[in-house]
């Protein structure tokens, strides 16, 4: 599973989105350099959003979000060692109490796994993400994606029906062909035509 660029900018303004949403018993950082180094991000100038977002690690290193964001930055430019470096950090310094971004630094992590085809810790920290937060119907669309990477076509079947179910809006097309042209048995086929049938009830 490749994740691209822009896939990465997708996924930062999922997760500025969440951030802007301010639970009363968290605090999260609202520092200048680190509120507008993920507005850059969210305007696509990377360029200026590592400068910003790296001043605020050098000032408050113990800023887990800022972590997060640059291991996004990091694995868009294509720099894994310190996209995963950064990502360690961010999940060790974010609070056990923000649900939605341990979350989010998990699946973030996975994608790292994936990018370097290390499936079983891809697996194992994108079902972490799931426990801390398991109403993410992308969550079970990006398990699903790996299952099916790893030729484990029953698990991935499920978290399908799952993150239908959670969102049937869930953009699973690609990922229905891909397992219509692997699976090995016609019981399976079935499945799987099981779930293109709730994905036409959309």
């Amino acid at each position: 599973m490749k994740t691209t660029g822009k896939t990465i900018i997708t996924l930062l303004i999922i997760i500025f989105a969440c951030g802007t949403s301010y639970a009363e018993n968290i605090n999260r950082p609202e520092s200048d350099n680190y509120i507008n180094g993920v507005t850059a991000l969210n305007e696509g100038d990377i360029e200026t959003a590592y400068k910003l977002l790296n001043a605020e690690i050098e000032s408050n290193p113990c800023n887990g979000y800022a972590h997060c964001y640059m291991s996004l930055i990091c694995n868009a430019c294509d720099d894994i060692v310190l996209a995963m470096k950064a990502i360690n950090s961010s999940i060790e310094l974010i609070p056990e109490n923000d649900s939605e971004y341990r979350s989010f630094a998990f699946y973030t992590r996975s994608v790292l796994w994936g990018n370097l085809g290390k499936w079983d810790n891809a697996i194992k920290d994108i079902t972490e993400s799931i426990s801390i937060n398991p109403n993410d119907a992308e969550n079970f669309k990006t398990r699903a994606e790996m299952y099916v990477n790893t030729k484990h076509y029953e698990e991935a079947i499920s978290d399908l029906n799952h993150a239908l179910s959670l969102d049937s809006n869930t953009d699973v097309t690609d990922l229905m062909m891909k397992l219509i042209e692997s699976v090995p048995t016609d019981e399976l086929a079935e499945k799987v035509t099981n779930v293109i049938g709730l994905m036409s009830l959309k």
